[in-house]
């Protein structure tokens, strides 16, 4: 092979590396809250998510089996609200360059307690269910 056109191909290859591979950002994210307040009462989980490849979270005021989904390059997750855990409405949207935004429109300081703890209960659970389904799938 001429060595010009393997330098050329080792160059391309390189610079579209980062593309396919995706990787998760290592760093901390850029976080936006839309309510003021809410990004104190997510501490660092939301760049846990971010880290962790979640692409984004919807999670709803409801009881149902499917009331939270996720979002990963892995696939979606779908998962009832851990025991224990008040059901509240809230968003994580993760965007390119490692940002995220984080909206919770019932969010008050009155019940930032009650978010406090679903954020982290939510967070905890979709990075280890997403951690899992990279497991299965990048080892077959």
């Amino acid at each position: 092979m001429n060595t010009k056109l393997f330098a050329i191909m080792l160059a391309v290859s390189l610079i579209g590396l980062p593309a396919f591979g995706q990787q998760p950002p290592t760093t901390a994210a850029s976080v936006k809250a839309v309510q003021p307040g809410l990004l104190e009462v997510t501490g660092g989980r939301v760049n846990d998510a971010v880290v962790a490849g979640i692409q984004k979270i919807s999670a709803k005021a409801d009881n149902g089996r499917r009331a939270i989904e996720v979002h990963s390059p892995w696939g979606n997750l779908n998962f009832a609200w851990p025991k224990g855990v008040k059901p509240v409405a809230f968003t994580i949207e993760t965007g390119k360059g490692g940002g995220a935004t984080i909206s919770a429109p019932g969010f008050t300081e009155a019940n930032k307690e009650e978010y406090r703890a679903a954020i982290d209960a939510v967070v905890t659970k979709a990075i280890k269910d997403a951690q899992a389904q990279k497991t299965t799938k990048t080892n077959k």
